[in-house]
């Protein structure tokens, strides 16, 4: 395999994520069928999906899955309930997916939250900032998905860049933004090791 594509999608599942469940679970449905359409029309790239939905409690639905094994998620697979952990959630995330990236490979985080950080017992922010900037250094590609005032927060906490941050609506127009950015920079991975 010549061109393999790391893509972690950490996904809020806490309770003021509920008036948005339909949406997300048919954003996510459809991400699912983008990545199987990328594959179909470039065969000598894989990319190898991790999916991570979180609350107070961190939920590694699989990690680093091939095309071909993913399928849609259903409702009752979506439940949003309870705290925001997000650092938690990224903290988890990189360590397991790191066991599974090799030199040479492109890896590709996006991370969406409707809130603020407010439940992590295991990652601090500083733990997660760390992270973040040994992801840069590794040439990982991590893109921000959250509301406009939840900016300041989180470029303080974690000294992301604006560059690293799509501001989106809490509705379906902002999820479709959102799919359309994360397809945006896979077919970009895709294309660069497929000149």
């Amino acid at each position: 395999m010549g061109n393999i594509i790391h893509y972690a999608f950490i996904l809020d599942q806490s309770g003021s994520m509920q008036c948005l469940k339909q949406e997300v679970v048919s954003s996510y449905n459809e991400q699912v069928e983008a990545i199987s359409k990328l594959k179909l029309y470039n065969p000598d790239s894989e990319i190898k999906f991790t999916l991570c939905v979180f609350n107070d409690e961190i939920n590694l639905k699989f990690t680093d899955w091939n095309t071909g094994e993913l399928k849609k998620l259903k409702p009752d697979e979506y439940q949003p309930n309870s705290c925001t952990a997000l650092y938690d959630a990224i903290g988890i995330t990189f360590s397991k997916l790191g066991n599974h990236i090799n030199p040479g490979e492109q890896v590709f985080f996006a991370i969406f939250t409707d809130g603020l950080e407010n439940a992590s017992s295991d990652f601090s922010a500083k733990d997660i900032r760390n992270k973040l900037k040994q992801a840069e250094k590794r040439g990982w590609k991590i893109k921000f998905f959250f509301q406009d005032e939840d900016n300041i927060f989180y470029q303080k906490n974690l000294g992301i860049t604006d560059t690293q941050i799509m501001n989106v609506t809490l509705n379906e127009a902002g999820l479709k933004m959102m799919e359309s950015e994360i397809f945006y920079c896979l077919d970009k991975m895709v294309k660069i090791k497929n000149r």
